[in-house]
């Protein structure tokens, strides 16, 4: 497991320097990810950008930020059975039956739907300020996702001859495939009200996309060489979109809110080596020289209720479903959060969860965040964790805001 982290690690550190962007709603924020990643109708600061910019005139205040953050979600425990497939295959070459029988069934484990592992990793740079009852913004935000997902070789399963039949296990030719995207999106944005309950806002971005695509069976690929494969298939490319979000301020106290990310759907060209499965069940790697990723518009709602000036509840959820690079599983997610602000903000106490209700495979994960403000000076970290060891995140900003 170990050398199974590390290599997402490595992965994150090849994307998150170019910045990145993914198909699923990351949680962009500290303050986000402590009250559950519900902020579409709570966020007030600078993320505004990324959560709904309508919120960014609700702020008079300038606030400068650079966050960052991480998640990994492993809900089929990838890195344990590739590495055990990988301990036992030389008994299994060798006639070993009772190796033969449990390579049978970690494959079949591995063919379980929605047993993906992915990652993403955020990162940006956001300046907001107001100007009279609206407000801008330029920010420049990354979201880096990677999607691991095997392929299993169905044709090449026969234990009882294991190396003599042409069907035999040894044989196997299952893949695991690695999927990904990095942008950077460089964004103006602007929001301003529209009489006493309504705000609105909306991003113009340029979406500078690198892409990358990369397979290897797992009876003979390895991790030492999987990573520098993958990067050696980077793709490059830009297109331009659109955000825009609305904020609903019915009473004193209640907001609500709809965001839609990349309205326009950009697409970008992927290059690499695929896993492809033929009708009788067998695997093979095929080089892809003209494929495309799509990034379809992402739509969330929130609500956020203060019944005291100190205190937010929230609650978000995915108005779509937001399918993985490969449409493999897909993430709905629900949100809920509350944050207790004391001593006039200098301490902020966060706590939340969610949950993908579009994949059965995921659990329900629990948020936690604090944020300290001396001065101008904000600092906030925030972590999640599901404790079935399938799911983690971590995420930490720096803000000045006057």
């Amino acid at each position: 497991m170990k050398r199974y982290c590390s290599v997402l690690l490595a992965l994150s550190l090849v994307l998150f320097p170019v910045l990145a962007q993914a198909a699923q709603f990351a949680i962009f924020g500290p303050r986000a990810l402590g009250m559950g990643g519900a902020s579409v109708a709570a966020v007030n600061d600078s993320t505004a950008v990324y959560w709904n910019p309508a919120a960014l005139a609700n702020s008079r205040k300038v606030d400068i930020r650079v966050p960052g953050g991480a998640a990994i979600r492993d809900y089929m425990d990838l890195g344990n059975k590739w590495d055990r497939i990988q301990v036992i295959q030389d008994a299994v070459d060798a006639g070993d039956y009772t190796a033969a029988a449990e390579l049978k069934q970690l494959l079949l484990d591995l063919a379980r739907p929605d047993a993906v592992t992915n990652i993403d990793v955020t990162g940006g740079l956001l300046v907001s300020f107001p100007v009279s009852s609206s407000a801008v913004a330029v920010s420049v935000i990354g979201i880096g996702f990677a999607e691991l997902r095997p392929t299993v070789d169905t044709l090449h399963l026969n234990t009882s001859l294991p190396t003599s039949s042409i069907n035999g296990i040894a044989f196997n030719n299952s893949a695991v495939g690695a999927f990904g995207v990095v942008t950077a999106e460089p964004a103006i944005s602007f929001a301003t009200s529209l009489g006493d309950h309504f705000l609105v806002g909306a991003n113009a971005k340029m979406v500078y996309a690198s892409t990358f695509l990369h397979s290897a069976l797992t009876r003979s690929g390895n991790f030492d060489n999987f990573v520098s494969d993958m990067n050696n298939s980077e793709t490059t490319s830009h297109k331009g979109s659109i955000d825009a979000g609305i904020l609903y301020k019915p009473v004193s106290g209640l907001d609500i809110g709809v965001v839609g990310r990349y309205l326009n759907s950009p697409s970008f060209p992927i290059m690499g080596l695929a896993a492809v499965k033929n009708g009788a069940g067998d695997v093979i790697l095929a080089p892809v020289a003209s494929g495309e990723i799509e990034i379809k518009p992402q739509y969330r709602a929130g609500v956020a209720w203060h019944p005291f000036d100190n205190l937010t509840l929230s609650a978000d959820y995915d108005l779509t479903k937001n399918k993985s690079f490969t449409e493999s599983t897909e993430d709905q997610t629900i949100a809920g959060g509350i944050e207790l602000t004391m001593l006039n903000e200098i301490l902020s106490l966060r706590a939340g969860a969610y949950k993908n209700t579009a994949n059965d495979l995921a659990n329900i994960v629990y948020t936690a965040g604090l944020g300290l403000r001396v001065f101008f000076l904000r600092i906030d970290v925030a972590g999640a964790y599901d404790f079935k060891e399938q799911e983690a995140q971590a995420s930490a900003s720096l803000a000045l805001r006057f």
